[in-house]
């Protein structure tokens, strides 16, 4: 029998849904074992975030900051022929409770040599958090052989008023009467089975060396080329303000509620602004730098980390 470790975060069910539909080859089928490991912090996070704790979560997790976690409910000892990581990017880095485990001692014995599949459920940008997972996994000598995104497939603005809506409000559906359901199309979630049984020919074959080459053909690693530009420069500036943000004080604390209050006004502003002009940017941007341009996209969609020197 083999045995499958799902390690995933989620405060409104939406990563859940998308473990369970890529799983759903593997549901009933007695040749597997698969353990649902939800991880838990200490200290519930909110949900549906008040405007200011939404923001006021940026600085810590966008430098790493660890915080303490409920104990896990999975034996450590069990050796699980693949590990399987549901998360959701916050602020262009790891969620800070899927972060969290992944600093823990615990995931030190569970991810040891271990073959590992990430499964992204966010608003479109992923590209960072990604690859601070790679870093993360290769410091826990684990294997990244394949990732599956799922995102929301409307565009950039559209999809920034539904997400505040989502987290702030808790309205999914139909905002204000205009805006469309925010989060995962139904269509990727009824495809997604067809990436399970990717997953299990090769775990039966012990062999993934192909696996992310066929993720990437079902179309489920989403790289646009707008966002990709606009990612690159929060990227550059969220730990030069988490900076700026936190040496005025502490998670939650009054000193920097100004701090978090201004954030909370020029993050969504900029990208109002930012939005249109990136986009013609990203147009014209393969005409002027083509192969580079391209290099680019392939590099996100493969599962190596970038050496720097």
């Amino acid at each position: 029998m083999k045995k499958i470790l799902v390690i995933y975060y989620t405060q409104t069910g939406q990563a859940k849904l998308a473990l369970d539909a890529v799983l759903k080859p593997f549901i009933g089928n007695s040749e597997y074992s698969i353990h649902y490991e939800l991880i838990k912090p200490k200290t519930q996070l909110p949900y549906p975030w008040k405007y200011s704790e939404f923001f006021d979560v940026f600085p810590e997790n966008v430098q790493g900051v660890p915080f303490e976690l409920e104990p896990l409910t999975v034996n450590q000892n069990e050796n699980f022929d693949l590990v399987i990581i549901g998360y959701q990017p916050w602020f262009l880095s790891i969620c800070r409770p899927i972060n969290s485990f992944l600093l823990s001692d615990e995931a030190k014995k569970l991810l040891n040599n271990k073959s590992v599949i990430t499964i992204i459920n966010c608003r479109n940008m992923w590209l960072g958090a990604q690859e601070k997972m790679k870093q993360r996994l290769l410091d826990l000598n684990a294997k990244l052989v394949g990732n599956i995104t799922f995102v929301d497939k409307s565009s950039n603005l559209t999809s920034l008023v539904t997400v505040l809506a989502f987290e702030l409000k808790g309205v999914k559906e139909n905002y204000m009467g205009i805006f469309p359901r925010y989060g995962v199309s139904d269509k990727d979630l009824e495809a997604a089975p067809e990436l399970g049984k990717l997953i299990e020919t090769s775990l039966k074959q012990n062999n993934f060396e192909k696996l992310q080459q066929l993720i990437v053909m079902k179309d489920f690693v989403t790289v646009k080329s707008n966002l990709l530009l606009m990612e690159g420069r929060g990227r550059a500036l969220f730990p030069l303000y988490a900076n700026y943000v936190s040496k005025k004080g502490t998670a939650s604390s009054a000193e920097r509620r100004g701090r978090v209050r201004i954030f909370g006004i020029v993050l969504p502003t900029a990208i109002l602004i930012l939005s249109p002009i990136i986009t013609i940017v990203s147009r014209l941007a393969p005409l002027l730098a083509g192969a580079k341009f391209k290099k680019e996209i392939a590099y996100y969609k493969q599962n190596s980390l970038r050496r720097t020197s």
